[in-house]
């Protein structure tokens, strides 16, 4: 009986390692309010987001290069100036 439980206890252990270690590696711990917000290229120079990285009103109205546009049937979303441009006027309202 005893052998058992110790059995049982490593069990759980081993799962919950597991489950500490994908939250680490996976980012389940990651603040979803934005999307991944740098990337490096090959140089290991920082690449700027893109416009449509961006989830925050603020991010994107801070970026000269994206216009911020809200919509009544879809989720407001941040475009590049050219993208905006070209969405319809009867859908979005770009900022």
């Amino acid at each position: 009986m005893f052998h058992a439980m110790v059995l049982k206890s490593k069990a759980v252990f081993l799962v919950l390692l597991v489950l500490v270690v994908c939250q680490l590696s996976c980012g389940l711990g990651e603040d979803w309010s934005t999307r991944r917000l740098s990337r490096h290229n090959n140089n290991n120079k920082v690449i700027p987001p893109s416009c449509g990285e961006l989830v925050l009103k603020s991010q994107c109205s801070e970026n000269s290069k994206c216009r911020w546009c809200t919509s009544e049937d879809l989720d407001d979303m941040c475009f590049s100036k050219s993208e905006a441009l070209r969405l319809p006027h009867q859908v979005f309202s770009c900022a």
